[in-house]
């Protein structure tokens, strides 16, 4: 793993919380701020580069832009597609076409629901609370 130095000033009793882990589980400081950050940060380890890069692309967004992938579904007609195709592969009854099909449409489903999930994790960052975030997309 390739590290980065950072000096920071945090809180005093965000550091003694810190330390008093550190201590209560035998590791270093250094560990527990660490894997603070790792899981509070929204993670993009795992991805296919095309998906990751698609995903950084959302931080240069402005919160408007942000607020639109937030929202977006995929199009009716696709939704629908998407579930008649659930219900013959369920039944067993689809064709080799439609498993093509029904494949695309899942993975197109998966990428919209990782593209909305970093969407709202940004959000959040730039401080729109979760309430606020459900309440805006109930609208």
């Amino acid at each position: 793993m390739n590290f980065q130095t950072v000096t920071l000033q945090v809180p005093k009793t965000i550091y003694q919380s810190a330390r008093r882990t550190a201590k209560a589980v035998k590791r270093p400081l250094e560990d527990i701020l660490v894997r603070v950050l790792k899981s509070s940060l929204p993670s993009l380890e795992g991805l296919p580069k095309e998906m990751t890069k698609e995903l950084i692309g959302l931080e240069s967004l402005d919160d408007a832009q942000l607020w639109t992938v937030a929202r977006s579904t995929l199009p009716p007609p696709k939704q629908q597609k998407l579930s008649r195709l659930l219900r013959k592969n369920q039944a067993g009854t689809l064709t080799e076409r439609e498993r093509e099909t029904l494949d695309e449409l899942i993975s197109e489903s998966e990428r919209l629901m990782l593209r909305k999930a970093r969407a709202y994790a940004l959000l959040k960052w730039r401080g729109y609370a979760p309430t606020v975030i459900e309440r805006d997309n109930n609208k």
